[in-house]
């Protein structure tokens, strides 16, 4: 893959399904880096109301996690982004956050592109040294390169994108765990890189959303088993494999260019 070359901008994707006052308390934290990004709410239930400059898409219909992320994609590349991001509202922000992901010293392979954050994620590597509120966050020029990472916060460029397309909506059930395990392996196979940047932290607040509209436990069980059954199915029984590989962190310093 050759190095970025376009000036980075990203559209930022929030799904959201009700939990108003949850997404006005994360906008002001992405507008603040408005010379990079611009922010659409996917709105699932039909009850937001705008807080600020976000834009928002009713779509009708609860597309949840997965489709309404992949309807800002589709929006994001169609307006001609260089990046887009689906972002849960349930996370708070560290200064500086969208240029730690867009920074210009990440390889140029970069396909998929993460922070670090107070939560393991289910990937041990994606937990960050600190755990302290993001706004005192202090940046670490350092980046890893991982097999897979959180569908929390998850930027995909626009030629990883042209390459792999959508998450999979279908396959991992109606929350979508394990699309994007699914999406990190086909951009892979794809010939691109799945970073991960110690620039950029959150604070995860954990599953706000889906835990008001459905017990924990009855959650977490269906989630569990929409990615189980979904990677067996696409990928079999030993799917756990393909993420073996210990990542290993790099100084920002020593990228060379794909």
């Amino acid at each position: 893959m050759s190095p970025r070359s376009a000036a980075p901008r990203c559209l930022v994707v929030v799904p959201v399904f009700g939990q108003v006052e949850m997404t006005h308390d994360l906008i002001p934290e992405i507008l603040r880096e408005s010379d990079l990004v611009d922010v659409l709410v996917v709105d699932n239930r039909g009850d937001y109301a705008p807080y600020a400059a976000e834009r928002v898409i009713a779509p009708g219909t609860n597309l949840g996690w997965a489709g309404g992320s992949n309807l800002g994609f589709r929006i994001a590349f169609r307006e001609g982004y260089t990046h887009a991001m689906t972002l849960n509202n349930d996370t708070r922000l560290s200064p500086g956050f969208f240029a730690g992901v867009l920074d210009e010293r990440l390889p140029g392979d970069a396909g998929l592109i993460g922070p670090v954050y107070d939560d393991a994620g289910g990937h041990g590597w994606q937990k960050a040294e600190f755990d302290g509120p993001a706004a005192e966050y202090e940046p670490v020029e350092r980046y890893w390169q991982v097999p897979c990472f959180d569908g929390t916060a998850m930027m995909i460029s626009a030629g990883a994108w042209e390459a792999v397309g959508e998450l999979d909506e279908r396959t991992f059930g109606k929350y979508g765990w394990g699309a994007n395990l699914d999406w990190c392996l086909r951009v892979a196979d794809a010939g691109f890189g799945i970073y991960l940047t110690e620039m950029s932290y959150m604070n995860h607040l954990g599953r706000k959303t889906a835990t008001a509209n459905t017990h924990n436990l009855r959650y977490l069980f269906d989630a569990i088993r929409g990615l189980r059954g979904g990677m067996s199915t696409v990928y079999g029984r030993k799917w756990r494999d393909k993420f073996k590989h210990a990542p290993q962190p790099r100084a920002l310093a020593e990228e060379v260019s794909a």
